[in-house]
């Protein structure tokens, strides 16, 4: 009986569509791993989905991967874990390669891109290091209103890939761009490009530093790295720094906690599954890993030690451990200035593998203090005030104004309202 009924059971799944594997094998990985904060439970919402993709797939002779796709977005969209996320195939090779220093599948730009209702085109946000963007003298603040004398469509939601669609061919393109009022003509030629973005520093005249961290993706990279660029600013005379996260989506806790030791000395995070912990931290320039009451070093590095005032910059697309990264400064005193945060800075995730070649990211431990409170979800600032893509399209970067005027009232003793709100700077 029991090999009759494994019979049975391997000849169920031989005749499961490929749309019915892959919803099977994402239940299955939910219902065993997750450990988030939402208040539903997958295993509670596997039926209700299950029977939409019956539905949709009765219309189709053999129900496709991209059916089973849509219908687990649909039942984590339910879920509401903004941590817990489907990657498609192309994603994620994508955020594979953002860790291991790959390049991109196709040819890029290598631009992050915003847009505003009231404006025609795309807004750029960051240009990459090294890239396609960089060497074409795009800037960030600038407008893209057309592609080749094509203009952008109108709808919000296609802009991104009206732009990804022009750049995937690889052939050259002519940009329109608006910059601080003028119209400029920039040709540019995609390119395959590194995915792994590394952290920056600019020198400013006034003796402020700008380290800019884009990403912590990279494993021994990121963190590495930063303690790097806080070193040559020390020895450049820098007096002071501003630490730019905005629109950073995380990436490794390693290197998180990593790099903000550069500023802190030493940091710590307990991880806590539904079934034990790990605990990370970074003390005497090494990177540690902790479970069942041992450590062990996953690296070292020479440490550096910022001595001089600093704040920190945050928008709503600053999530993760790039949160992670913000609460501990904070905690040490670093002024933090900007918009609440994405909101999953409270829990980490991992990724697994899936059927089509995709993955799932789920929320698999809590994230708690060394005594054992757990963060908020989100960085409260210090400052509250808007990243402000209207002003920056007008030349003005109403953060890192901020940031420097902040700077500058700490220098001289100045005290902030009770509150912490200010207006943006003065024009």
């Amino acid at each position: 009986m029991p090999r009759l009924l494994a019979l049975v059971v391997v000849l169920g799944l031989a005749l499961a569509s490929p749309a019915q594997q892959l919803f099977d094998q994402a239940v299955g990985l939910l219902n065993t791993l997750y450990y988030g904060v939402s208040p539903l439970k997958p295993a509670d919402l596997a039926p209700k989905y299950r029977l939409r993709l019956e539905e949709a797939c009765k219309a189709q002779a053999e129900c496709a991967y991209g059916t089973g796709a849509e219908v687990i977005v649909e039942l984590l969209r339910e879920l509401g874990d903004k941590h817990t996320n489907y990657y498609s195939p192309e994603r994620y090779r994508e955020h594979q390669a953002a860790l291991s220093g790959g390049t991109s599948d196709k040819p890029r730009l290598g631009l992050q891109l915003g847009y505003l209702e009231a404006y025609d085109g795309v807004i750029v946000l960051d240009v990459y290091g090294g890239s396609p963007a960089e060497m074409a003298g795009l800037k960030r603040g600038d407008r893209i209103v057309a592609v080749n004398d094509q203009p952008f469509p109108q709808e919000l939601t296609r802009r991104v890939p009206f732009l990804n669609e022009a750049t995937a061919a690889g052939q050259a393109l002519r940009l329109s761009v608006v910059r601080a009022g003028q119209l400029l003509d920039l040709p540019v030629q995609p390119a395959r490009i590194s995915l792994q973005r590394l952290p920056s520093l600019t020198l400013r005249d006034d003796g402020v530093a700008v380290l800019r961290i884009p990403s912590f993706l990279g494993s021994q990279v990121i963190g590495t790295r930063v303690h790097e660029l806080v070193r040559q600013a020390q020895a450049a005379g820098a007096r002071s720094m501003i630490v730019d996260l905005r629109g950073n989506g995380g990436g490794l806790v390693t290197e998180c906690i990593t790099a903000a030791a550069a500023f802190t000395g030493e940091t710590y995070r307990r991880l806590q599954r539904a079934v034990g912990f790990t605990e990370y931290g970074f003390r005497n320039g090494q990177t540690y890993l902790g479970s069942g009451g041992q450590r062990s070093v996953f690296y070292s590095l020479e440490p550096a030690r910022w001595n001089g005032s600093a704040v920190v910059l945050v928008n709503k697309s600053t999530g993760s451990c790039a949160e992670y990264f913000a609460f501990d400064l904070q905690d040490a005193g670093y002024p933090v200035i900007g918009e609440a945060t994405a909101g999953v800075g409270n829990t980490v995730t991992s990724f697994y593998n899936l059927a089509n070649g995709g993955a799932l990211q789920i929320t698999t431990t809590q994230v708690l203090r060394r005594d054992g409170r757990p963060y908020p979800d989100a960085v409260t600032p210090d400052q509250v005030l808007a990243d402000d893509l209207e002003a920056l399209l007008k030349g003005r970067d109403a953060l890192l104004e901020a940031g420097v005027q902040r700077l500058a009232a700490m220098a001289a003793g100045k005290p902030l309202p009770r509150n912490g709100v200010l207006q943006a700077p003065a024009k």
